[in-house]
């Protein structure tokens, strides 16, 4: 898949999260372009202002940023969303099971698509999706380990 395509897929995403067209034409301020933006033989995309406008939206619905997300891997990075953390008495121990958990994960999708010997269609990205939700629970325990230290400290 092409970079194009990635964005493209990504933009598509954010307008469905922002109620499909019409609500994506609320949160931008803009007409039918945004028919432009979400047609798949359009070369069309949206503005950096834009982009964070459908994203703001998407994120408070589905918890995501496609737009940045596609536009953060293409460059080597995954965007990490760190939660709000409370600390409670065994609340490392449980966050750390969850990251174990995502790295099995990580390890059924890798063995799974290379039961035949090699990588084909969408297992690589099925593979990085894997990854990026360990990182992101790796993000949540590094938060929650940081949030505990300023209690400690306090």
């Amino acid at each position: 898949m092409s970079v194009f395509a990635r964005f493209k897929r990504a933009v598509r995403e954010a307008i469905a999260a922002n109620g499909k067209i019409e609500g994506a034409q609320r949160s931008t301020g803009k007409g039918s372009i945004v028919g432009d933006w979400n047609n798949r033989h359009s070369e069309r995309l949206p503005t950096l202002a834009d982009a964070y406008a459908l994203d703001d939206v998407a994120l408070i619905e589905d918890g995501r940023a496609p737009i940045l997300e596609a536009l953060s891997a293409e460059l080597g990075f995954v965007p990490l969303r760190l939660p709000e953390v409370g600390v409670s008495g065994n609340a490392l121990a449980i966050e750390f099971a969850k990251c174990a958990g995502e790295f099995g994960d990580v390890a059924t999708v890798i063995s799974t698509s290379l039961a035949d010997g090699e990588l084909n269609g969408r297992e690589p990205d099925a593979i990085c999706k894997e990854i990026d939700e360990a990182q992101a629970q790796l993000a949540k325990l590094r938060a929650l380990v940081l949030a505990s230290g300023k209690e400690v400290q306090s």
